[in-house]
């Protein structure tokens, strides 16, 4: 009886250890790590309008930036990391979500809150997950100065905000939408297309290199166009998600434009709704457009032109300024750079100010840059600054100035045109090998 007794003893306490191990193997921190050490730890998920960041408990010697807190207009899904890395050297993490199949994935922005210290609690916002899973999957890829690596295993992230869900219904194509006086005609959607460029070299095949095609004709005022084409693109689904996508490419045959875009949604879905935005490119009437001759090249450094806001300097004057379509547009006296080495990739910078800021749907295109030879000036975009009612200033970088002493501009300011379809997308044919990259 003792021995029996005995065995049921040393049974059940080793039932309640492998019990106690099972829920400790479950509980434990998922934890991934890169081939340079870099570390990442998935902390904790929360799903609703506010968000703040876990604590964290620092290790003897070292200190944790924690993202700031945030709130969201919608109930938004954030998976909370800790990134540790070497703070001398160059990280950037970007963050994917998968479904369990690896169909499709869409890229999520970090909330990091502050300047990066090597050791930090960041807010990983998802727009678009598979959520009618009870899991899905967060991929990441670091950017470092021993180049791209993609982690060999992904976060596995449940799922709170699991259906059910309503679904939609989608158009027959070809369908066609009008917006004043263009008028867009959507023939064909394929998701899984190939990508002009490539995230994972050692994969082609890998959801982050595929995206979204579709195909358009364009008419205006009746008549078919070709200077009018996608240039971003809204996508939801019955389920919540919501992401912006931004063309890639736009490829011409006769009438037919093909665009290539990226993020979709995930394609078992039974529709869609996407909301492009078409801009014109070329051939702008006389009311959109504006002409400044012999605008003088300044020598100038690299901090004179990035500086060109400090009130206290003197060295960015205004050559022109002038009302267009209820706007006010100025021209800086644009730079040739003294300081830039041999075979650098700019020598030169152009500032335009707009006040007030353009609202969404008005573009600023410079649509012919030359020299006091009438040589075309190449011109960079280099993204913008400012805002809000101090007005917006596009900064352009430019190529091939050597020489020239005057230049001759003409931008436009112009108005897109959108539209809106309900479409469920086909599945695009596999890559050919000898496409891969």
């Amino acid at each position: 009886m003792k021995t029996k007794i005995l065995l049921l003893s040393v049974a059940a306490i080793l039932i309640i250890g492998i019990v106690a191990a099972a829920v400790w193997w479950m509980l434990r921190p998922q934890v991934i790590t890169f081939s340079d050490d870099a570390k990442l730890t998935l902390l904790a998920v929360d799903y609703g309008k506010k968000h703040k960041p876990p604590d964290v408990k620092a290790s003897s010697g070292t200190r944790v930036r924690r993202g700031n807190s945030f709130t969201t207009t919608n109930d938004t899904l954030v998976v909370w990391v800790r990134q540790e890395y070497d703070s001398k050297q160059y990280h950037y993490f970007q963050y994917y979500a998968y479904d369990k199949a690896g169909a499709a994935c869409v890229g999520a922005n970090a909330n990091y809150g502050g300047n990066r210290q090597g050791n930090e609690v960041v807010g990983i916002r998802l727009d678009g997950f598979p959520r009618r899973q009870g899991k899905f999957f967060l991929r990441v890829q670091e950017q470092g100065n021993g180049g791209q690596e993609i982690a060999d295993r992904p976060l596995v992230v449940r799922n709170p905000a699991r259906g059910p869900f309503s679904s939609w219904s989608p158009e027959s194509l070809p369908a066609t939408k009008d917006d004043d006086d263009v008028s867009v005609t959507l023939t064909k959607l394929a998701a899984g297309a190939a990508m002009p460029y490539t995230r994972n070299n050692d994969d082609p095949d890998d959801a982050m290199n595929k995206g979204v095609q579709a195909t358009f004709n364009v008419e205006r005022n009746g008549k078919p166009v070709t200077n009018w084409q996608p240039v971003s693109v809204e996508t939801s689904d019955a389920t919540g998600n919501h992401v912006n996508g931004y063309v890639s490419g736009n490829q011409w045959n006769g009438n037919d434009d093909v665009a290539t875009y990226q993020y979709g949604l995930w394609p078992d879905e039974p529709a869609w709704k996407l909301r492009f935005e078409f801009s014109q490119q070329s051939d702008f009437a006389d009311s959109e457009l504006w002409s400044v001759q012999n605008i003088p090249l300044e020598s100038g450094r690299q901090q004179d032109f990035y500086n060109y806001n400090n009130r206290r300097g003197t060295t960015n004057s205004v050559f022109a300024e002038t009302d267009l379509n209820g706007f006010h547009l100025k021209i800086f006296t644009p730079k040739q750079f003294t300081d830039a080495g041999q075979g650098s990739y700019l020598q030169g910078g152009l500032h335009i100010q707009v006040t007030p800021t353009l609202p969404n749907g008005m573009h600023l295109t410079i649509t012919k840059l030359t020299d006091d030879q009438t040589n075309d000036i190449a011109s960079m975009n280099q993204g913008w600054g400012g805002g809000g009612a101090t007005g917006t200033t596009f900064n352009y970088g430019l190529r091939d100035v050597g020489g020239a002493t005057n230049l001759n501009l003409i931008i436009a300011l112009h108005k897109s045109r959108f539209v809106e379809f309900t479409a469920k997308p086909e599945q695009a044919p596999p890559t050919p090998a000898t496409a891969a990259q």
